[in-house]
């Protein structure tokens, strides 16, 4: 029987039974039909009459789904079985959904992750943003301020520019000396009011509450009354020597010169390849090159010598390097060699010569390691001995500069005067000879010997010129 057969079997029943009558779902039917049977039977003693079951006989086949129409598609629902599952079955699902889980909460964590660091990279930006906004506008304030002299305190300055000093050097001078405050500002404005090479050295006073444009003009007009002299050095001057001739020509001081040139120091390149002995007397000796200069009056003696040894800076080429290294000499030993050279002969031909001698001399395995040169006993009797008093002090000066045997071997510990270019050409290309001996008589004529024989000759005759 179809479903609608079935639904009427029921309502023929006894009208006793309501229930029955009330349309009751699908999934209910079965349970309402045996727990009338169930309540029937608890209560047959105090009924004569029997339940319906003893009416009615069902067979099995009468409670059995009635058969699918043939041209109607029935969907048979079926009861869930109540058997356990394989362990397999119920495990697989429960490992899906953990691992769904798992990537479900990782993503929400990267999820929170991400935002914490976008909301720091945000912070970070715009405190930066912030913090440079704040630092400009500081210092677009402390610029104009400075630039107008604008709640500066009053109060006069003396400040002294060492000539050669450039406009970041200037800047940072004043800045020290409390005239301005922001150097690179200053720097700027005086580019802009083409005063960059317009800033004179010398002794200024200056008030510190000035603006840039007084500074300028002030700096300037200091320019215009300046005195310049100009002063010819010529070759193989000492530096005593050097120093007196600036004192009268009003440049610098004689003392405050000498020690400027025992102390200061600068940065050109070729300062590392100087001397480090302490028994160098002067540090500069030999380095200030001989030349015609012009100088500002009253000048500074770090500004004096600066202009000297950015001569010789630039007279000390690459060629000459590179004949240093083919020698084997240092640059303190070229410029101590051309030192005796220049203090022994005044003509480049004899130069070469007595440098050829020193050279055969200097050489490994030649047997006479001493240069045997006056000049070096003169330097220290003439510039060293008498400014030390220290008699300890003094025989050490002795040993390093005397070049005589039980002395000094080879060089002095340093030059013993300012070498011209002559001088220091002849160092670098002496004559091709095998003399190791040379003598003057008192005109200046010299003889040449290659050995001590010869050059006992040439003494005797020698001292016997008239």
């Amino acid at each position: 029987m179809n479903n609608k057969e079935f639904e009427d079997f029921f309502k023929d029943l006894d009208p006793m039974e309501e229930p029955l009558k009330k349309p009751v779902p699908e999934e209910e039917e079965d349970d309402l039909v045996f727990s009338s049977f169930f309540e029937d039977a608890t209560s047959s003693a105090k009924k004569e009459e029997k339940p319906l079951k003893s009416e009615f006989e069902f067979e099995d086949e009468m409670f059995a789904p009635p058969p699918p129409d043939e041209e109607e598609e029935v969907v048979v629902k079926k009861e869930p079985v109540f058997e356990e599952p394989p362990i397999q079955k119920k495990t697989e699902p429960e490992k899906k959904k953990t691992t769904a889980k798992t990537s479900s909460a990782e993503q929400k964590r990267k999820k929170r992750l991400n935002t914490a660091y976008n909301w720091l990279l945000t912070i970070i930006w715009v405190s930066a943003v912030l913090a440079v906004s704040v630092f400009i506008a500081s210092f677009a304030l402390s610029s104009i301020n400075d630039l107008v002299g604008f709640s500066k305190e009053s109060r006069e300055v003396e400040i002294t520019i060492p000539e050669g000093y450039g406009l970041s050097q200037i800047a940072e001078l004043l800045e020290e000396k409390g005239v301005i405050d922001e150097p690179f500002t200053f720097e700027v404005y005086a580019r802009v009011k083409d005063m960059d090479k317009k800033l004179a050295p010398g002794t200024y006073k200056l008030n510190s509450n000035l603006g840039y444009d007084q500074i300028f003009q002030a700096l300037k007009t200091k320019e215009v009354a300046k005195n310049v002299v100009t002063v010819n050095f010529y070759e193989g001057m000492k530096l005593t020597e050097i120093a007196k001739r600036l004192e009268e020509n009003g440049v610098c001081g004689y003392d405050e010169f000498l020690e400027a040139a025992r102390t200061e120091s600068f940065e050109y390149e070729f300062e590392s390849m100087m001397g480090t002995s302490e028994l160098i007397y002067y540090k500069w000796e030999g380095y200030l090159f001989p030349d015609t200069y012009e100088f500002y009056t009253n000048s500074t003696p770090r500004s004096v010598i600066a202009k000297f040894i950015d001569n010789f800076n630039n007279k000390i080429t690459g060629e000459y390097y590179e004949r240093m290294q083919e020698l084997g000499l240092s640059l303190e030993e070229l410029v101590t060699l051309a030192s005796v050279i220049q203090s022994e002969a005044a003509y480049m031909e004899d130069m070469e010569k007595v440098s050829s001698a020193f050279h055969n001399r200097l050489a490994p395995g030649s047997g006479l390691p001493y240069l045997q040169s006056d000049v070096t006993w003169f330097y220290y009797e003439q510039e060293i001995e008498p400014n030390v008093e220290d008699e300890a002090l003094s025989d050490s000066y002795l040993s390093a500069y005397y070049t005589y045997p039980n002395y000094k071997v080879g060089l002095p510990v340093g030059p013993i005067c300012n070498p011209g270019m002559n001088a220091i050409k002849a160092a670098l290309y002496p004559a091709d000879t095998n003399y190791y001996y040379f003598v003057t008589d008192k005109y200046g004529k010299f003889y040449y010997g290659s050995t001590q024989a010869e050059h006992d000759y040439n003494v005797a005759i020698a001292d016997s010129v008239e």
